[in-house]
């Protein structure tokens, strides 16, 4: 079959313009992204939630995702965090900063259980991961079991040696 010379031109415009439409949306969603940023910086919380949103209509992007959970986490709508975390990790299943969201949202739930299950979760796709230890030490310690707290606050201190909340915990703890 012989292609002529006005049929390859317009496939080519099509895959041209085509391209252009996409290049678009990621430039679309990359200003939204940045928007929804300088009105989270500036305390407008519900506006950057709207923008970021948007956003993701252009271009499915975890980051997005990330910084729409924890503004709701921020508010204390754990609900809706936990909401677009799920959607979140629809896309991106073995998104590590998601998964952690959805522990801390759990924890805030006191559902400890599925906290700590996540939070294992995490500790297997990245076992140098700041706060899972942290936040699992916390878990223990509201639950009276201070041996089991103290070694997770000693870990975080291991994977993250600058955490002030760890060594204060550990002062704290020392006697018990």
């Amino acid at each position: 079959m012989k292609l002529s010379y006005e049929l390859v031109l317009l496939l080519a415009m099509g895959i041209f313009m085509g391209g252009c439409s996409v290049g678009d949306d990621i430039s679309l969603s990359h200003k939204l992204t940045e928007e929804g940023n300088r009105y989270f910086s500036t305390g407008e919380i519900d506006k950057a939630i709207e923008v970021w949103k948007e956003a993701l209509n252009y271009k499915q992007k975890a980051e997005i995702y990330e910084m729409i959970v924890m503004a709701y986490i921020i508010k204390n709508q754990l609900s809706d965090a936990e909401v677009w975390t799920s959607k979140g990790l629809t896309y991106f299943p073995n998104n590590v900063n998601l998964v952690f969201n959805l522990a801390l949202i759990n924890f805030y739930n006191e559902d400890f259980d599925s906290a700590r299950k996540n939070l294992d979760r995490v500790l297997e796709m990245n076992r140098y991961y700041r706060d899972v230890h942290f936040l699992k030490g916390l878990m223990y310690e509201k639950e009276g079991d201070v041996a089991a707290a103290k070694k997770e606050f000693v870990d975080e201190v291991n994977v993250n040696p600058g955490s002030r909340k760890a060594w204060s915990k550990l002062r704290e703890l020392r006697d018990e």
